[in-house]
Formats: structure tokens, sequence, C-alpha cells
């Protein structure tokens, strides 16, 4: 079984940029408790070209839940960044040898990345289904940037 994990990255990245990274680096974990069911859906899924397209409902799901899980990883960065005085490994939650402290702050932040995806609408399986095909497909990219954008001018 794959170890979850989660890359709290380093926060110099532009917002936009840290807001696709995350929502790719944060379902790592998820994938991964998620990927039997998965590998089930995924001929389904290949011969279904209308559930292959994301509906605008689900682009806009998407971007919410993307843009407050980088903000919780935000904070969470912060905090680990305290304990660990200022050197935060660049994957930190994949590292053996971290504070239990930071492994605590890694765990909930998968935790609540998840109910993240879960209250903005989405299951885990459409996520990670979105954060697959955003990246061979340049109009969700596209699309999942200009809902961002929309959000970022719109939240204090």
């Amino acid at each position: 079984m794959m170890q979850r994990s989660v890359s709290l990255l380093r926060p110099s990245l532009n917002t936009v940029t840290r807001l696709f990274l995350i929502s790719a680096l944060s379902t790592v974990g998820l994938v991964a408790s998620d990927a039997s069911h998965l590998m089930r859906r995924s001929t389904w899924n290949l011969s279904n070209a209308a559930y292959a397209q994301a509906s605008a409902p689900q682009v806009s799901q998407y971007a919410r839940a993307a843009f407050y899980i980088e903000q919780q990883r935000q904070q969470d960065y912060a905090e680990a960044k305290k304990i660990m005085s200022g050197n935060v490994p660049e994957d930190v939650c994949r590292q053996q040898n971290i504070p239990s402290a930071v492994q605590d702050i890694c765990g909930r932040f998968l935790k609540r990345s998840a109910e993240i995806i879960k209250e903005n609408g989405l299951t885990i399986s459409q996520f990670n289904d979105i954060t697959r095909r955003k990246e061979g497909d340049p109009n969700l990219q596209q699309q999942i940037q200009s809902e961002l954008l929309k959000l970022q001018k719109t939240t204090p």
C-alpha cells in the first residue's frame, strides 16, 4: 500500500501556480486510498465520453476545493515551519525523521483536504479524476484557472 503523503511546498511560487500544484500533490494520498475503486472504474471511464468532461459546476467545485485546500496548506506550512525552525524540507510529509508534531500536521492536512473536497460537492474520486484530466486538457486547465482567479478576487 502506498504511503499517504502531502507535500507542503515552499511558498515561493505564485498563488495560482501553487493552487494547481497543491491540488495535484494533495491528492497523492487520496488517490492511494481510492486506487482500487478508480482502477475498477477506469475501463468504464474511458468508454464514456460524457463522463470524461467536467461540467461547469464540477469545475467551479474543483476550483473552490483547490483554493481552500491551498489556504489550509499555507496555514499548516507556517505551523510546520515554526516547529522545524524554518527548515521545512520540500516534501516534508514524505520524510522519515520529522518531529511527531509535523507528522500530525501532515495527517491533519490530508484529512482536512478530503473534508474540503466533500464540502465543495465532489467525491474524492471526482476531484482526483479532474486533477488527472486537467494535466492533458488545456481547455480544462483554463476553465479551472479562470475560476481560481474569480475566487482570488472575491476572497480576502
